[in-house]
């Protein structure tokens, strides 16, 4: 009886008392997280490049 009672539980809790963002918010949310991902990928591939570049000047024979 137990386990019934705990999967009525989250069934009730599920559909009735959690509160699920409206459709905006996760347009707006998915943009931000986008932007920010593409920007941090090309930033860290410029840190990439430019230590790249340091290292090989740095240990490059004359």
């Amino acid at each position: 009886m137990k386990v019934k009672k705990f999967f009525l539980e989250i069934y009730d809790e599920f559909f009735y008392c959690m509160t699920w963002p409206k459709w905006i918010d996760l347009q707006m949310s998915t943009l931000i997280v986008s932007f920010f991902s593409m920007f941090l990928s090309i930033f860290l591939y410029g840190v990439d490049v430019f230590f790249i570049f340091f290292i090989k000047k740095l240990f490059s024979v004359k």
